[in-house]
C-alpha cells in the first residue's frame, strides 16, 4: 500500500469486489532507503511508514497481515526489523534487491543478509524477497548464491521469492534463475519445505502473444518455459499475487487462466504459508 493513496478500506474493496478473505500488506519504508531515493531523515520516514502500515492492517485483523520492509543493507536494518518484531504487529519482512541495490557478489554484503535472513527466522517473519536486482544480471549465478548462501540462515521461516525469481515479465534472464531454484527443489532438503515463489507481475509475458510453444527448438515462448518451471517446481510451492495496484485481482486471474490453464491457477489460488 501507498500511504499517499491507498488505505486499508481501500484493500478491503478490492478484497471483496474479487471474494478474497485475505491479504499480505506490504510496506513500502524500503523506497526511504534506496540509494535511488535520497531524503533526509532517512531512518525516521522508515520507522514512519512501517509503523503505518501495521495501524492500517489493525483496522482489519484477521484479514490483513502486515509486512514490515527496510534496505537489508543499512546499518539500521537489524535495529528497525527488531523493533517491528517487538511490537508483534508484523507477519513478515519485505525485501527489494533491486531497489537496495543488493550484489550477491560482494562478500560483505552477503555476511549483512544472512545476519538479517537470520533475524527473520529468530522472530518467525516470513520473509517476501523481489530478488532479481538489475538487468544485465546472471540469474544462475545469484539463484546458487541465493539458495546456498543466504536460504540456510532462515532455517525454518517461510521464504517466499517474488514474481517467480524475476522482476516481473519473464525472459530468458529470469529462467536461467528459475531453473537453478527447480533443480534445488530436487533435493527436497530441510529448507525446501519452507520455500515458495510467487506469481505476481509475471503476465502477460510477452506482447505478440507467444503463448504456446512452437515446433522449433530454438525458438523462446517464454509462456511454455514458465509452465515448464511451475510442473518441475510443483504448484504447491507457488503463491498467488498481484501486484496490486498495478493489476487488479479479478483481471490477474483471468490472464493466468489464459497462459497457465485454470486446473493450474486453481492449485496456485488454494496455496498458503500457515502457521504466520
Amino acid at each position: 500500500m501507498d500511504s499517499l493513496v491507498f488505505d486499508a478500506d481501500t484493500i478491503i474493496g478490492r478484497l471483496n469486489k474479487a471474494k478474497f478473505q485475505s491479504a499480505w500488506i506490504l510496506s513500502n519504508a524500503y523506497w526511504f532507503g534506496s540509494p535511488l531515493t535520497p531524503i533526509e531523515n532517512e531512518y525516521e520516514a522508515v520507522r514512519k511508514q512501517n509503523d503505518w502500515t501495521a495501524e492500517q492492517v489493525a483496522r482489519y485483523p484477521g484479514r490483513l497481515s502486515a509486512f514490515m520492509s527496510v534496505n537489508p543493507l543499512k546499518p539500521y536494518a537489524l535495529e528497525e526489523i527488531q523493533r517491528c518484531a517487538d511490537t508483534k504487529r508484523f507477519t513478515g519482512l519485505k525485501l527489494h534487491f533491486a531497489n537496495s541495490k543488493v550484489n550477491l557478489f560482494d562478500k560483505a554484503q552477503v555476511v549483512q543478509l544472512q545476519k538479517v535472513f537470520a533475524q527473520a527466522d529468530k522472530n518467525h517473519l516470513v520473509m517476501l524477497i523481489h530478488f532479481r536486482s538489475g538487468k544485465q544480471w546472471d540469474g544462475a549465478a545469484n539463484a546458487r548464491v541465493f539458495l546456498d548462501k543466504l536460504l540456510p540462515f532462515a532455517k525454518t521461516t517461510p521464504v517466499v521469492v517474488a514474481h517467480m525469481a524475476g522482476w516481473g515479465g519473464y525472459d530468458k534472464t529470469t529462467d536461467a534463475a528459475l531453473e537453478r531454484f527447480a533443480e534445488y527443489f530436487q533435493l527436497k532438503n530441510d529448507y525446501t519445505k519452507n520455500l515458495y515463489l510467487e506469481v505476481s507481475a509475471v503476465l502477460p509475458i510477452d506482447s505478440a502473444g507467444n503463448t504456446n510453444p512452437g515446433k522449433s527448438k530454438s525458438a523462446w515462448y517464454p509462456a511454455a518455459a514458465l509452465n515448464k518451471r511451475i510442473q518441475e517446481i510443483g504448484t504447491q510451492h507457488i503463491l498467488f499475487g498481484t501486484d496490486w495496484p498495478m493489476i487488479d485481482i479479478d483481471l490477474y486471474i483471468e490472464v493466468l487462466n489464459k497462459t497457465l490453464g485454470a486446473t493450474v491457477v486453481q492449485q496456485i489460488l488454494n496455496n498458503q504459508v500457515t502457521g504466520f
